[in-house]
This record gives C-alpha cells, structure tokens and sequence, in this order.
C-alpha cells in the first residue's frame, strides 16, 4: 500500500488542500503528523477536510501538541495558552461547528502512533528510547506517550518566543530507533537545533541515521508559519520513500 504522510499543517489550507488533492488522484492514503490547527486562518477548514477523510477510511492522523492543548483548554483544563491558541480557540466562540469537528476529529481519530509495518512508525514529537522494547511487551507508559506528541526537553533550559519561555529540545531517543526502523515525525521545523529558528525553517525534511542504522525523517518545515508543508510518498510494500513533494507551490 501506498501513503502520503505529510508535515504540520498549521491551518494553512491552500497547501493543504494540495496534498489532499494529491492523495486522491494517486489513490494514496493521506497521513497527518499533527498539529492541523494553531497558525493561519483556516483552523476551521482545514478540520473540516481532514474529517470527510478521516470519516471515510481514506486517511489517518496522530495527535499533536497542539491538538492535545486546544482539546485540554475546551475540556477546562488549566494550560498556558500562546497567540496560535488564542486565535484557535477565539475561532471556535464564532464557529461552534469548529469546536464540534475539532472535537470529532480528536476524540474519533486521534492516535498516539501510527504503525505501517514493522520498518515504519509515523508520531508527531518523536519516540521514547525504551518504547522499542515496551511495544514488544505490552508495556507503554503515560512518559511514552508523552514523547510522541513533544518530543523530549532539557527544562532547565529555555529560550523565549512570542513572549513564552519554551525548553530547549533534545534529540537523544534518535539514537535508539533500530536498525532498519524509519520514524516519521513533525513538531520541529528546525531539527537537531534545540532551540527552533522562527526565521529559518528547514527547506527539506531532515534525514538522521543512527549508528544502529534506525532513520529519522522530520518532515514539519513551517508551514502555517511562512514555511513549507511537505509530504513523503511512501510505499509500505517496499518501506522506499518514492517521493518527496512540496506543497507550497502548485
């Protein structure tokens, strides 16, 4: 079988609906990494479109941190909320059906992970280093899932963005994805770096292999935030990525 799996969307629509129309012309089963909503406009459209695919069996998606945040701030949660929040929430007050399909899609379709095979794991932050043998044993934990969505951090560093301390990201569990494994994640549009570059985005997916041979791709590169929205083809037959596309552009 093959699929599209594409980078955070941010509520940027246009690029979006490109990838969509991509998928179903090429009889491709469309993959999201995350974070759908918090940056442009369009929060509502793009919702809207990766539902009547979601729906349908012709895509799938794992939950990001922004989902997870949006979904914990309507439940009544207590969370720090940044300008991307704001504007996504404030949408939802003036679009009822908003909040409906956000929650629809979230509670419905959501997932921790997603596993084509046993080469290729898609999340959205990246993979505790103990999940390889936890999976094997049924055992997953809370900390585990957690990674998925994030990724990992050094909390007693930060660095200030749009007036919010954020903790500088770090990379070690790369280094535990075995030997002929490939993880596709989003959630970093400047990979490797710790501190994210607002004014760089990555201009191709980030490629790491490990000394084990397990691979890394990070595909989020800014969209919704002046970058780029990418999708791999990948071919689950084969475990080859056929393709890497940008979407930015017609």
């Amino acid at each position: 079988m093959k699929y599209l799996i594409i980078g955070d969307v941010h509520a940027e629509f246009i690029p979006f609906k490109r990838a969509i129309d991509f998928a179903q012309k090429n009889d491709l089963h469309l993959i999201s990494v995350g974070d759908i909503v918090d940056g442009k406009e369009d929060g509502a459209r793009c919702v809207s479109e990766i539902n009547k695919l979601l729906d349908s069996g012709k895509a799938s998606i794992v939950k990001g941190n922004h989902e997870h945040k949006i979904i914990r701030a309507l439940n009544g949660a207590d969370v720090i909320l940044g300008p991307p929040n704001v504007k996504t929430l404030d949408e939802m007050k003036d679009k009822p059906e908003f909040e409906a399909d956000f929650r629809h899609m979230v509670d419905t379709h959501c997932k921790e992970y997603i596993k084509l095979n046993d080469s290729i794991y898609i999340t959205h932050g990246g993979m505790h280093k103990d999940f390889w043998q936890a999976e094997r044993t049924n055992t997953i934990t809370k900390r585990m899932l957690n990674t998925m969505m994030f990724g990992e951090a050094d909390y007693k560093k930060t660095f200030r963005h749009n007036d919010q301390d954020y903790p500088y990201r770090t990379y070690d569990w790369k280094d535990s994805v075995p030997e002929n494994v490939t993880l596709i994640v989003g959630h970093d549009p400047a990979p490797l770096e710790g501190q994210p570059d607002f004014d760089n985005f990555q201009k191709v997916p980030t490629v790491h292999t490990n000394d084990m041979g397990g691979t890394t791709i990070w595909l989020d590169a800014g969209a919704g935030k002046g970058g780029k929205l990418f999708g791999l083809v990948v071919n689950s037959s084969t475990n080859e990525i056929e393709n890497t596309i940008d979407f930015s552009h017609d």
